[in-house]
């Protein structure tokens, strides 16, 4: 079954962003013809609302959110989030990956201090089928707060999440959806997402950051079954098994087995090679300062 990976959202976090600095993203918000719309500094439910970036010819698309803070010993922090970049709308799509590449590149031209802070993986199935043909397992929840989602425990029969979704700010988080409903395509689309936040400090280098955005991954395990009751055959033995284990799902045996006489399919859930070369993109500096240190 061929799946098609997308980066669906990503955050880029700014440190220290300084007066002159705010210069800069004043002059390229004029040069790319955005509209920045500052959010009120506090909503009346005590929720922080972020600031909202949008072309100044399309104010009713977000493109990216923002936010501002700062920590005890006066570093801040400014994130921003892309958001929707692969919304089958091939217009907006277009123009919203472009700006993301143009800011990477301005980031780097100035020359301040910034890194990955999360993503969001997005694997599309273009097929005329339903979620309920699709089993998410969750093989190593160990260090999440949250335990496994009910298999059959599906929302408004369009999402399954893979996690209790009780949980605020999970730092991991997967779901299938039918993105056809969610986005009114004509075309039938299901997508697996997997949100991969709060990428911490120590991810430094592509090599760190690749390595830790793999294992991540490698949490889950994703399966197509042709025929809907052969795939709620093997929920039943996954949903039975969770709630024997209590930190580590172990993929048994007889799961195993029974996903193949059932004639699943195991889908790759990896990083594409244009993902991983965008990726790089981020860490262009390093690299290249690296290749210089290794010749000398």
């Amino acid at each position: 079954m061929q799946v098609h990976h997308h980066i669906d959202s990503i955050t880029i976090q700014v440190i220290n962003l300084q007066l002159n600095n705010q210069e800069d993203f004043i002059y390229f918000y004029d040069l790319h013809s955005l509209l920045f719309i500052s959010a009120d500094i506090q909503s009346k439910d005590d929720i922080y609302k972020p600031d909202i970036i949008t072309f100044a010819t399309d104010t009713r698309h977000p493109i990216i959110y923002s936010y501002h803070n700062g920590s005890a010993d006066g570093t801040t922090y400014t994130t921003f989030k892309f958001v929707g970049l692969k919304s089958y709308n091939q217009k907006i799509d277009r123009r919203k990956y472009r700006l993301l590449n143009k800011f990477i590149d301005f980031l780097i031209k100035i020359d301040i201090e910034y890194r990955l802070k999360t993503i969001d993986f997005a694997y599309d199935f273009h097929i005329n089928k339903s979620i309920k043909n699709f089993l998410p397992i969750m093989v190593n929840r160990m260090g999440l707060k949250s335990k496994p989602n009910d298999p059959f425990n599906y929302y408004e029969n369009t999402t399954l999440y893979l996690e209790d979704n009780s949980v605020e700010k999970p730092s991991l988080k997967a779901y299938i959806y039918d993105k056809s409903v969610k986005n009114g395509l004509d075309e039938r689309i299901i997508r697996f997402e997997v949100s991969i936040r709060n990428i911490k400090t120590e991810c430094n280098t592509f090599e760190a950051t690749m390595e830790h955005l793999q294992w991540q991954l490698s949490r889950f395990r994703l399966y197509y079954f042709p025929v809907i009751a052969k795939c709620n055959d093997n929920k039943w033995l996954y949903k039975k098994k969770n709630k024997l284990s209590k930190k580590r799902y172990k993929f048994s045996k007889k799961l195993e087995k029974s996903i193949f006489k059932s004639d699943g399919i195991e889908i790759n859930i990896s990083i594409s090679h244009e993902i991983t070369s965008f990726l790089s993109k981020l860490f262009c500096k390093d690299i290249i300062e690296k290749m210089i240190a290794e010749n000398i």
